[in-house]
Formats: structure tokens, sequence, C-alpha cells
């Protein structure tokens, strides 16, 4: 789920998106009638569909729409000044709901962990699990790179002994 103060960017790129879906089934309602083709229009209500459900999942923060969302912008992309001229308005709002969605892209989860911070947090956990201020031994090789627990019992890092009994519990 997502964290924090929703963007205002994740708002506007959700409402943006129903409403070109819906606008999107609209003109593919219009196009059937006026006697356009069936795969047009059956690709043209799939583009609509896939929009507008996409922003009514973004409304309710939930974080796979944020990639149906971007997924809904590059068919619109592609597809769209294909099946008729008119959708290159949909194209240009597609477009503009990328940009968005770029925008809020933390909130949902889809940037890249910095692997380097990621290294010094496990090193930093390690060395503070690690520390061994009375210098217990490994009862079965010796090492003193024991992961204590606070009931006595300890993981040794070095020959990977599962819970073993040091101490009497505290």
């Amino acid at each position: 789920m997502a964290r924090g103060i929703r963007p205002i960017s994740a708002e506007i790129a959700a409402f943006v998106m129903i409403a070109a879906g819906v606008a999107t089934i609209v003109f593919g309602a219009w196009a059937a009638v006026s006697g356009s083709n069936l795969l047009g229009v059956l690709l043209t209500w799939a583009l609509g569909l896939i929009y507008a459900y996409a922003g009514l999942r973004l409304r309710r923060d939930e974080s796979w729409a944020w990639g149906a969302g971007v997924f809904g912008s590059i068919l619109y992309v592609l597809l769209g000044w294909l099946l008729h001229w008119i959708m290159l308005v949909f194209t240009g709002v597609a477009i503009a709901v990328l940009v968005l969605l770029f925008d809020s892209r933390a909130y949902f989860g889809v940037v890249r962990p910095d692997p380097a911070e990621e290294k010094r947090a496990r090193e930093r956990l390690r060395a503070e699990r690690t520390a061994n201020p009375d210098r217990l031994h490994c009862p079965r090789c010796g090492s003193t790179s024991l992961w204590l627990a606070p009931d006595g019992s300890a993981y040794c890092d070095s020959c990977r002994a599962g819970t073993i009994s040091i101490r009497p519990p505290a």
C-alpha cells in the first residue's frame, strides 16, 4: 500500500484517467454508430476500459494501478493515432498523465532503492546484532560472531549454528 501524504499529481492523474477513459468509451460508441470498423471500435473501448478502471483503482491507492496507468498511456500513444484522428486529443492527455504518474511514482513504491544505502544499512544491522560485549564464544566453533537474543539464545554467524544456548535468560 502507499505511504505518506497522497501527492496532488496522483490525484489529478486518477481523475484525468477516469475522465479520459469514459470519454474514450463514449467516442467508441459514437464510432460504432457511425459505422467505423469493428476492430477500431473494440480497441477504442479496450483503451477506455483499461484507462478508466486503472484510474478508479489509482484513486483507491492500489499500487498496481500505477503500472496499469502507465501501460494504458503507452497504449494510447502507440495505438490512438492509428484508430482515429480525434484520438490525438486523448494521446495528448495520455502523455500528460504519464508525466503526472512519473511525478507520483515514489508514493506508489515504484522507485528503485539505492543499493549502496541498502548495503550500508545491512552492515549497520549486522554490526548491531553481532555486538558481543561479553565476548561469548560459540560452543561449536569458538567464534565470537554471535547474534545474541535477549532470552539467552544465540545464532553463530561463522558456523551457521541455529539457536544455541549461551547463557541463562536475563
